[in-house]
């Protein structure tokens, strides 16, 4: 990565959560651009809402969080997304996630592709390329982007195994929680994968894939490059929601290797303030 330009651009979804106990600003990129605004790093984000009231409370919103809405276009085309949000008694998270939405349709725009050229890394996800139309989009600002992180964040019904293939060949940096790594192996081999067994089977089938985060929530997380294993405990503490954890974990580590800390030190980092997010209510909450 390029040290000398500290600035990360992420693309996808950005929307409204409907919680039981009202309404809160959402999107699994928009989480890890605001958790790497708060780290020091320089990011925006490339989406769209919809040109209505939600539309304009969304985009209002965002730009009080801090993250720059330069890249957030508005569109008559379609309805800004909303999602409705169950937690279970463990703070375990669902979703219910409406289609068609703004995100959906995700037209290629020539200054976000030149900001992804200039970037240090470049943040995706599965959820916007579930349709045809942002998904090209995608892949355009793929072919631009110098250091591409793809976060699984799959989101049942909307992946399919020829998609997270395509979009795992297109990565340098994946990372998974330890459901989606449950899967993975399950596309990868037809007898059962320990997790190291599962990590080095995806190194050696994705040659362009250089490091490999894993999640596990109260297991902690491992770090995997082809010249590295690492593994940190998870920290104790009493979870409140796990909303945005995994989304301020891949920020944190982000920022922390972008600045030159060792992966050691940035995995650390990255399981400290996931587990403070799990303590608060909320993807995005102040620090």
């Amino acid at each position: 990565m390029n040290k000398d330009v500290l600035n990360v651009i992420c693309f996808g979804e950005v929307l409204m959560d409907n919680f039981p106990e009202g309404r809160r600003i959402g999107g699994a990129p928009l989480n890890v651009c605001y958790h790497l605004n708060k780290n020091g790093i320089q990011s925006r984000i490339v989406s769209q809402v919809g040109n209505d009231a939600i539309g304009d409370e969304l985009f209002s919103g965002i730009g009080d969080l801090g993250v720059d809405t330069e890249y957030i276009k508005k569109t008559d085309r379609f309805n800004t997304s909303t999602v409705e949000v169950h937690i279970d008694t463990d703070g375990k998270v669902s979703y219910e996630i409406v289609e068609p939405v703004a995100w959906d349709g995700l037209e290629y725009d020539s200054e976000a592709a030149l900001a992804v050229e200039k970037s240090t890394a470049f943040v995706f996800g599965t959820l916007a390329a579930r349709s045809k139309a942002s998904r090209g989009t995608l892949f355009k600002y793929l072919d631009r982007a110098n250091w591409s992180v793809f976060d699984v964040n799959i989101r049942p019904p909307f992946y399919s195994r020829e998609l997270i293939w395509e979009l795992m060949g297109k990565c340098q940096t994946l990372k998974v929680n330890d459901d989606e790594l449950k899967i993975l192996a399950t596309w990868l081999s037809e007898v059962k994968l320990s997790m190291i067994e599962a990590l080095d089977t995806i190194l050696d089938r994705f040659p362009n894939i250089q490091e490999i985060l894993l999640t596990m929530g109260a297991e902690g997380a491992v770090y995997r490059s082809r010249k590295q294993f690492i593994s940190v405990p998870a920290k104790r503490v009493e979870v409140k929601d796990t909303v945005g954890s995994g989304d301020s974990f891949l920020a944190a580590f982000l920022a922390k290797k972008i600045q030159g800390a060792t992966i050691l030190v940035a995995l650390e980092y990255a399981v400290e303030v996931s587990a403070y997010v799990a303590t608060q209510q909320g993807a995005c909450p102040d620090y």
